[in-house]
């Protein structure tokens, strides 16, 4: 556990590259002989080989929902594809088929993982970069096994451990909105041993240090989630909730387990970041702050994929394994695909920034998470997250206010 939060990273970025530079080399300290040594960051080898092991993946049959394990080599290939493709869901009613030209296939960056000028650039360029097994494997299946057992704990109503194991996750077939725990902030489960071995683990440690090439820190609040039957996240960018801080933060999205499309899985759209066309788009809704603004609702721009294709980019998501990672800037576009099966889909967001600059103080210390205002995924399942604020704004008015 990495007591103070802070470790060593690279930059990454949103529209330019400079921004993303780590310091001179002349201003920073050696971080492979202080406390975090070269012997404690694995070689990037295991990463790639870690995903190559035959693995246990969840795929789904006809897409019903009914879930059967299958072995996988691990590639991208190996897990079954029919030939007419899978008709997935995002937000509340778009399907569209995946992989198709509308919803493409991320493709990995683990060929960069040594090169952090090489994985600036391609976020720079994107605005994400995927990465395959960047958390070990084992150490991934331990964290969700600990959550899934603090869901149980919190509600017994949640999973269904009479008829399965614990470890599969399977949900209550009554168990929807409300049902899965909250469990964002710093907490007794996000702050697990088990969690924090993954979430400021070594390797997350030695991936990051390689990316900013300077002393960086995590957030203390770990956006830690539980998906029910269903639910889904809107299309967004990360700036309208966390930007009282430097622009040089990174979020990392990572499954505690083996994650289909169907399960929900994170989508971005690529080129979202930077392209012209989304400049009025960034300098409206991308600029404004949720809690300053006084903003009633999740902060999403919208719940249909379709309108953020008006201004251009492409959607693209994977069906993901336990230790894969999506990293992605402050102002590219994402949101997830919706659970259509009956497991409880376990995911965490974490951010990464340069340590030397300021920090969204919601979001460090010992007292985060206790701020009363609720945005996202549970702001659109909480009817009372409005109560008590005055002089309230909606999205719709402030998209009519903009001209979006």
């Amino acid at each position: 556990m990495l007591g103070s939060s802070l470790c060593r990273s690279t930059a990454a970025a949103c529209c330019d590259v400079a921004l993303w530079a780590p310091a001179p080399v002349t201003t920073r300290r050696a971080f492979w002989t202080s406390e975090i040594t070269r012997a404690a960051v694995p070689a990037r080898k295991p990463i790639c080989a870690t995903f190559r092991q035959f693995q246990n993946v969840y795929s789904v049959e006809g897409n019903q929902g009914k879930a059967v394990r299958h072995q996988s080599t691990g590639t991208r290939e190996a897990l079954p594809r029919d030939p007419a493709g899978r008709r997935v869901q995002l937000g509340n009613d778009t399907q569209w088929t995946f992989p198709s030209v509308e919803f493409q296939q991320l493709q990995d960056c683990n060929h960069l993982v040594d090169d952090g000028e090489a994985l600036r650039n391609e976020l720079a360029d994107k605005g994400y970069f995927f990465i395959r097994g960047l958390h070990d494997r084992e150490a991934v299946l331990t964290a969700r096994l600990a959550v899934l057992n603090h869901i149980d704990q919190v509600n017994s109503k949640a999973l269904d451990v009479e008829k399965h194991v614990l470890q599969e996750g399977v949900l209550q077939a009554r168990c929807g909105t409300g049902c899965v725990p909250f469990m964002e902030g710093r907490n007794s489960i996000t702050h697990s041993d088990a969690v924090l071995a993954v979430l400021e683990g070594s390797r997350a440690v030695g991936f990051f240090s390689t990316l900013f090439g300077e002393d960086v820190r995590t957030f203390d609040f770990k956006w830690l989630r539980g998906m029910h039957t269903s639910g889904y996240t809107g299309a967004h960018v990360d700036n309208v909730y966390m930007s009282r801080g430097t622009h040089r933060l990174v979020t990392c999205w990572q499954p505690l387990g083996d994650v289909t499309v169907e399960m929900g899985t994170l989508a971005v759209c690529e080129g979202s970041h930077k392209l012209p066309q989304f400049q009025h788009f960034q300098e409206t809704y991308g600029n404004f702050d949720v809690e300053r603004g006084n903003l009633q609702g999740t902060g999403w721009f919208t719940e249909d994929p379709k309108e953020i294709l008006q201004f251009g980019g492409q959607w693209k998501t994977s069906d993901f394994q336990a230790g894969d990672a999506l990293v992605f800037t402050l102002r590219t576009v994402h949101m997830s695909t919706a659970n259509q099966t009956h497991f409880a889909r376990i995911s965490c967001d974490t951010r990464w920034q340069p340590a030397g600059e300021a920090a969204d103080p919601r979001y460090v210390g010992n007292t985060v998470g206790h701020s009363t205002a609720k945005f996202g995924v549970y702001a659109a399942e909480d009817e009372t997250s409005a109560v008590g604020k005055t002089d309230a704004v909606t999205m719709p008015e402030l998209r009519e206010k903009w001209n979006i």
